[in-house]
């Protein structure tokens, strides 16, 4: 009964907002527009190279063929490929353009001057205890980094080119008016602001007011299909009634919506990630942000517990394959398992602004939000000047296993079991030396 309750929220949802998804020659003719467009007006977009030796974005598709499905979403009357692109056409996809950001294997060179995703814990509030929390050890009941200081970041990362900020937390609604403030004085034809909520907090009336303050895009955690798993791993009841609550709430006020999912290993085990998603659908989201367990906040000290063993991602992997490839699938939400895209053998670890980078509640600059090593602390330095530190420890994407997993240990030994999490750079400075040498 709970999950056609569900059923019936999407449906009034997607009754106002809904959202298609395009592929084989719709698809073509849709990118043709664009390429074609970047092509012929080289000054104005120098960095949109073609060429393949070159990193450009044939050498891309080429590679997101392997790993990614042949199809994009369409939402009032924009285009939303990845969480990691801005929409299109807008402004932010042009600027993402002339700026190289469509050069995704050329990371770390000249030819890609973006940083495709910056998520910013913008508050350490929250009333969930989520178990697998990376901000465990940062909860509280204060803010550390005050609003003014947040809207200084933000025009910071717009200077260097960033195509997404993701205001996070704790729990972002518990500072709802700080979220309107971070909204109205970020510049939108730059970046394209993106929000990440459990859900609890999230009213329509807030979602109306989100999205006339020009919020592009809203992520919510959903991590099981079950109810009372997913509350157990939330720690709160009606954690679950509330994000699928708050996704209705999102798509009636016009706001595009994906969900963050840990995946654990119950619901591999159990076979129920088709069961997932097919809920998804149901509930109108575009994309399926996979994330895996890793060894940092609520889980530092139970990696072996929590960790999917190699026989739980082989099921994995087989699910996002079939996911992205078989017919039956081709109007639900679109995969996007990061772990699988960011493997040795793809495209690599791309953390610490290669790709995406992470700001926490604290103030700290983390290269990845599952990653707790700290290049500096914005309460105490300039962005650009840990930026340009944290970029000089990580040259190029690291073709090894995730260095959250190599390194687990050492952080955990060195985080003084939790009191110093992250851990300063400086402290593992020998053991990231490895990972490049």
């Amino acid at each position: 009964m709970r999950i056609q309750s569900d059923k019936n929220i999407a449906d009034d949802a997607g009754a106002i907002h809904r959202l298609t998804y395009v592929s084989g020659v719709r698809l073509f003719l849709s990118r043709i527009t664009y390429v074609l467009r970047y092509s012929l007006q080289p000054k104005k977009f120098p960095l949109f190279i073609l060429r393949s030796s070159k990193g450009g974005v044939l050498r891309t598709q080429k590679i997101e063929r392997l790993i990614r499905p042949g199809k994009e979403v369409r939402f009032r009357g924009h285009y939303y490929f990845t969480p990691n692109l801005p929409r299109r056409p807008s402004p932010v996809f042009d600027q993402m353009a002339a700026q190289g950001g469509l050069n995704a294997t050329a990371a770390g060179t000249p030819v890609k001057r973006r940083i495709d995703v910056a998520v910013l814990g913008i508050t350490r509030r929250c009333d969930l205890h989520c178990k697998h929390c990376y901000e465990r050890f940062n909860i509280g009941d204060r803010d550390a980094v005050p609003i003014r200081r947040w809207k200084e970041i933000i025009s910071q990362l717009q200077d260097l080119g960033t195509n997404i900020i993701a205001l996070s937390g704790g729990e972002p609604m518990l500072r709802f008016d700080g979220v309107l403030e971070l909204l109205e004085c970020g510049d939108r034809r730059r970046s394209d602001f993106h929000v990440h909520t459990s859900g609890q907090g999230v009213t329509r009336e807030r979602a109306e007011t989100l999205e006339r303050a020009g919020l592009a895009a809203a992520a919510v955690g959903l991590d099981d299909v079950d109810p009372e798993r997913h509350d157990s791993l939330r720690g709160h009841r009606g954690a679950f009634d509330g994000a699928v609550q708050a996704l209705g709430h999102f798509r009636r006020a016009g706001i595009f919506t994906y969900v963050n999912m840990c995946v654990t290993r119950d619901i591999v085990r159990l076979n129920d990630l088709e069961r997932y998603f097919d809920l998804t659908k149901r509930l109108g989201v575009g994309f399926i942000e996979m994330l895996e367990p890793r060894p940092c906040g609520g889980f530092l000290k139970t990696q072996d517990e929590m960790l999917l063993t190699p026989a739980d991602r082989e099921r994995l992997v087989a699910f996002y394959r079939a996911g992205s490839t078989m017919r039956k699938y081709r109007n639900h939400p679109i995969l996007f398992y990061l772990p699988y895209i960011e493997h040795a053998d793809r495209m690599g670890c791309l953390m610490g602004g290669l790709s995406h980078l992470h700001i926490d509640s604290l103030g700290n600059v983390n290269p990845c939000a599952l990653l707790p090593v700290t290049f500096g602390n914005i309460m105490e330095e300039d962005f650009p000047v840990i930026y340009e530190r944290m970029r000089k420890a990580i040259p190029r994407p690291l073709h090894r296993e995730c260095p959250s997993i190599t390194l687990g240990r050492v952080i955990r030994a060195r985080s003084d079991d939790g009191r110093l999490s992250p851990v300063p750079f400086e402290s593992v400075a020998q053991e990231w030396a490895a990972l490049y040498s």
